[in-house]
């Protein structure tokens, strides 16, 4: 089953993947990745694999990756290759960490199980949970409207925390308003808003831009929040 907090790793190609590591920007300790990158996406191709799934499946144990590496494919490439998959499916952004939020109804919040992102997607999704949620905990519609928004922007891979309140801040408050961005428009708009409210010591640098708005159109938009 598809989980749709996630981007859906089925409809993500092996050749989609070949292409962002190929052009664009890498981590330092991830340069391999770049290394014989045809020759080593045609192994993959000859397995069998077609997208991200395939992938994160065959890399997702020790054990796997030892019998993948038996087609030539380094271990170390393979460990590094690992981590690279598997920041498609990013961590749940915990709601005590958002700047903005009152500590009081991240407690109300705590208190009946939603401490994260992935939580309040799953559990204030429409505006039928989320006047449940008021009814049970106490905290008012209007805040878990804004919860909603800063949790769905969490699903975005490289935003964390402090970057869900700026983009909220900034106007593309939930995935489906980031989608329709322009990333170099967005980017000189949060460099603006956050010169003025100091929300983050650092700003993404544009090409991380793209990538949001890339991966934001993606995203299944299952919340509702009209």
């Amino acid at each position: 089953m598809v989980d749709p907090y996630y981007i859906n790793f089925r409809e993500f190609s092996l050749e989609r993947l070949k292409t962002n590591l190929a052009t664009g920007d890498v981590l330092p300790a991830r340069q391999i990745l770049k290394d014989n990158i045809d020759e080593r996406f045609e192994v993959f191709k000859s397995l069998g694999f077609h997208h991200l799934n395939d992938l994160i499946q065959a890399l997702s144990t020790k054990q796997k990756m030892e019998k993948l590496s038996k087609h030539g494919l380094p271990v170390d490439y393979l460990v590094i290759l690992r981590r690279e998959v598997r920041s498609y499916i990013p961590k749940p952004v915990y709601l005590r960490e958002i700047p903005g939020i009152a500590r009081e109804d991240v407690e109300k919040l705590a208190a009946v199980g939603i401490t994260h992102s992935k939580h309040m997607f799953e559990r204030g999704r429409t505006k039928k949970n989320r006047a449940g949620l008021s009814a049970l905990t106490g905290v008012s519609i209007e805040s878990l409207l804004e919860i909603a928004k800063l949790s769905d922007l969490g699903r975005v891979r490289g935003i964390g925390a402090v970057f869900t309140r700026l983009f909220y801040e900034s106007g593309a408050d939930t995935i489906e308003n980031l989608s329709k961005w322009d990333p170099e428009e967005l980017f000189q708009l949060v460099h603006a808003v956050n010169k003025e409210k100091n929300i983050s010591q650092t700003v993404p640098p544009l090409k991380d831009f793209k990538q949001y708005v890339e991966i934001s159109t993606d995203l299944p938009k299952v919340m509702e929040f009209a």
